[in-house]
């Protein structure tokens, strides 16, 4: 079972010595962002952090979290990310035919998912309003130099889960996006066209109203997992978290929107979004190395901030790889993987490198491949959202190690036809490789067994270490 506060996880971590405590003072603008990137770039990800005193300002800010697959396992209350794909698999072994359009109605008609609905209950009274509601008195990230350049706000919440739900307070949203501070009690918030909230704000646009929004910090681990995960349909993601850690999720009211958050948030902000008002947020520093460019954002008019006395401000430095968020994103390539088996029979297994998995490229292991069979798959694959724009997918055979990359790599160097395994889609911006050597008529190498049972006998004798 996963933790059911960020406090509890924070505690946990420390009890298994994945957590350093930094008690100088480091500066959210800029500073804090570079301390964590070097420990992030350290073997195996690092250590979580805890800077307990950023400048000028009262409570800690935690980072790094997430940024390994130990902490990733810890968060969520396993001992493999491989248990994902096997809850994942068990789940879906109970809807008889499946395919992506329907996939998320007939993972929520599931009994077996359903238990694992919210439970609505009273608000923590640990977390309390502020007469003010300044939102530049809290230990927000500035990440990188240009990070808001275009308009002068370089500071943004980075670790958000934004919750929205339609007009008529249905099909409710949660959804990881990046939020920019633009004052005391504004905030600018980047989704993209045809998300969740999106979708919201257009309903209430046509129905010419503001569309209440919360943005809870914190909280149990697996809700901001499901926040950034991409599922399927209108899947709830406080349900899918309720399932990714064992226990349904507790939620209470907000104050002033008509909105639930985790009962156990760190911090809470409540507002609204009047239809058609934007601002423009950017550039932003991200996974490519580069700044993605200002653009449009909606703007969200703060309606009140709740926060504990002894919050801690978790936050997430994007940049490139590898950082926390692609450790984060092993634990969704181990349910996209439960769901492509389902979805795609000929897929054995997927492996997203950390450098390419924010494109939605990987390597892809098929079941006994044939000619012709890979050209099939990536057409199939294409069609799903997980990888409308992936860049490169490299197949492979099942047979083979999809995990082991180097392996992978050699493979595919040696057993690729380059006149006729490599091609694009209509674009020209989609490349697949087929590493398979289906076509292949080379004899493998292989060792004997007889001679790999005497080498193993006589290991200790040979007084090789």
């Amino acid at each position: 079972m996963s933790s059911s506060s960020l406090h509890k996880y924070v505690d946990h971590l420390e009890a298994q010595k994945e957590l350093v405590r930094v008690a100088v003072e480091a500066d959210p603008v800029l500073e804090i962002a570079a301390i964590t990137d070097l420990v992030c770039k350290q073997p195996g990800g690092g250590k979580a952090l805890l800077f307990e005193h950023p400048s000028g300002l009262s409570f800690p800010v935690a980072t790094n979290l997430f940024g390994s697959i130990k902490r990733v396992c810890l968060a969520l209350g396993i001992d493999s990310l491989d248990q994902l794909t096997e809850r994942m698999s068990a789940l879906l072994g109970h809807i008889p035919h499946s395919n992506f359009e329907t996939l998320g109605r007939q993972i929520a008609a599931l009994l077996e998912f359903n238990r694992f609905t919210p439970r609505s209950v009273d608000c923590d009274p640990g977390l309390a309003a502020m007469e003010s509601s300044d939102l530049s008195c809290f230990p927000f990230l500035q990440n990188w130099p240009q990070d808001g350049s275009a308009d002068g706000f370089g500071r943004y919440i980075t670790l958000p889960m934004v919750y929205t739900a339609g007009p008529d307070g249905h099909t409710p949203n949660c959804g990881m996006y990046r939020c920019q501070l633009r004052g005391p009690d504004q905030l600018a918030i980047r989704w993209n066209e045809g998300s969740g909230a999106a979708v919201h704000l257009e309903g209430y646009r046509r129905a010419g109203k503001p569309m209440p929004v919360a943005i809870a910090l914190g909280g149990p681990p697996a809700a901001t997992f499901s926040a950034m995960f991409p599922l399927p349909g209108n899947l709830d993601e406080m349900t899918f978290a309720g399932f990714l850690g064992g226990v349904p999720m507790e939620m209470a009211a907000c104050r002033t929107v008509p909105l639930h958050v985790p009962a156990s948030a760190e911090f809470v902000i409540e507002g609204y979004v009047e239809p058609g008002e934007t601002v423009t947020e950017g550039p932003f520093g991200n996974h490519t190395g580069c700044y993605s460019p200002a653009g449009e954002a909606a703007l969200m008019r703060v309606t009140c901030v709740r926060h504990r006395v002894d919050t801690i401000i978790p936050a997430t430095v994007v940049g490139p790889p590898p950082m926390e968020d692609c450790w984060m994103g092993k634990a969704w390539e181990r349910i996209l993987c439960a769901f492509l088996q389902r979805l795609v029979p000929e897929v054995a297994d997927i492996c997203l490198p950390l450098e390419w998995m924010f494109h939605q490229s990987g390597w892809v292991s098929l079941v006994n491949p044939q000619p012709g069979m890979v050209r099939d798959t990536a057409e199939r694959l294409w069609q799903l959202p997980w990888f409308s724009s992936s860049r490169l997918l490299v197949f492979v055979d099942a047979t083979d190690e999809v995990f082991d990359l180097h392996r992978a790599a050699w493979r595919a160097i040696n057993l690729v036809d380059y006149s006729c395994d490599i091609f694009r889609d209509t674009t020209g911006r989609r490349m697949v490789i087929d590493a398979t050597g289906c076509r292949c008529a080379k004899d493998f190498l292989k060792t004997d067994d007889r001679i790999n049972r005497l080498v193993e006998g006589r290991w200790k004798e040979y007084g090789i270490n």
